[in-house]
């Protein structure tokens, strides 16, 4: 009789592993939480370099018409024309809004937006023209070539060429000025036109008629008030549609447009978080150049002397070298001046880049990939 067989033994069973879920894999799919590295996209040499050359033409600009006019006060400091500070205080206050995270105070500051820009055109036609396009042009052009690299980059992993972002906004100027200036014009328009028929109130029997006018008028007041505003709500997506799409200026207003009515919490939603987000970075960054130049102004006065002070601060008996050395600091400060707002102008459009992408698949389900690209004569 054969002894009783003994069971083979198995092999030793390896320890069941857990599927791992990664932060990626849950945040893939949500659009809030890629929108995020608009700080970082902003930081891209390119797009900086871009927004340095915006604000170093918008400077110029500025000090051009200060010099023309006679006036040596720097443009945007107090007692300085309220024309060249509109801009700032536009976005001084829609900045604080945001940071405010209050949606009363951002609506009130909308409004008041609009009404600073219905009264910089009407009491100053000229010079709004004279100064604001080409204020205007510069900060479109620059905007829609950091808008178009950016896409390329979040949406499709690749840095885009100077074909497909310098040459390709250049080539559509047009569009871009007339996208952000065209709704600006036309209610100013039709201001004017009220404004001609308020002179029928200036005189006897035609004021009955203006009188009779005067419903024509205020609808036409609540139809040029209401474009102003909803510009001024759309304006961040306004660039990026024209670089994103291949779309003419008006489509590009008429889908911004669309998407601020369609969707309004959810895009107030996005400019309350990008806002915040792109607040927070930018102060950190001035913070930063801020520190770094104190530092550096403490280090070289460690050993301090009369000499060394002159030529830090420009007080003092100042001779022809001192003078020289000082002037040499103040273009060096005045370059990191330059630096820190080109990474705020790089990161108003970086933002607003990304804003648009997240609205578009929103409203019309569009993948954040998809970029129009022209069609090559190959």
């Amino acid at each position: 009789m054969s002894p009783p067989s003994r069971p083979s033994p198995e092999a030793p069973r390896s320890p069941l592993r857990e599927p791992s879920i990664t932060l990626s894999d849950v945040t893939d799919e949500l659009i809030w939480p890629r929108v995020l590295r608009a700080p970082a996209l902003a930081l891209s040499p390119n797009r900086l370099i871009a927004g340095c050359v915006g604000v170093f033409l918008v400077a110029l600009i500025l000090n051009a018409y200060d010099w023309l006019r006679g006036d040596t006060t720097p443009s945007g400091s107090a007692g300085s024309d309220p024309i060249t500070a509109t801009l700032t205080e536009i976005a001084e206050g829609l900045l604080g809004a945001i940071a405010s995270l209050n949606p009363v105070r951002l609506t009130e500051t909308v409004v008041w937006a609009a009404t600073i820009l219905r009264n910089s055109v009407m009491n100053n036609p000229l010079l709004t023209i004279l100064l604001g396009l080409p204020v205007v042009t510069v900060l479109v052009l620059v905007g829609g070539t950091i808008s178009r690299s950016t896409a390329f980059e979040f949406a499709q992993g690749r840095y885009a060429s100077r074909d497909e972002t310098v040459h390709f906004t250049l080539h559509r100027a047009k569009h871009f000025v007339s996208a952000v200036i065209g709704p600006v014009l036309f209610s100013t328009l039709i201001f004017l036109l009220i404004a001609i028929g308020g002179l029928l109130l200036s005189f006897p029997i035609l004021d009955v008629i203006g009188s009779l006018l005067y419903a024509v008028g205020l609808a036409l007041g609540a139809l040029a008030s209401f474009v102003l505003v909803l510009h001024v709500v759309a304006s961040p997506m306004i660039v990026p549609a024209l670089s994103i799409e291949g779309t003419d200026g008006f489509d590009a207003i008429q889908r911004c447009y669309a998407y601020v009515i369609g969707k309004p919490l959810r895009y107030f939603i996005y400019v309350l978080l990008l806002g915040t987000i792109a607040t927070i970075a930018a102060s950190i960054f001035a913070l930063l150049a801020s520190v770094a130049q104190d530092m550096t102004d403490w280090a070289a006065n460690y050993f301090s002397s009369l000499a060394t002070e002159s030529a830090l601060t420009g007080e003092g008996n100042l001779g022809a070298t001192k003078s020289f050395a000082y002037n040499t600091i103040e273009a060096i400060r005045g370059i990191v001046t330059i630096i820190v707002y080109g990474y705020v102008v790089s990161l108003y459009f970086t933002s607003a880049t990304l804003l648009y992408l997240a609205i578009r698949r929103i409203c019309d389900g569009q993948g954040l990939t998809e970029i129009w690209e022209p069609v090559s004569d190959r």
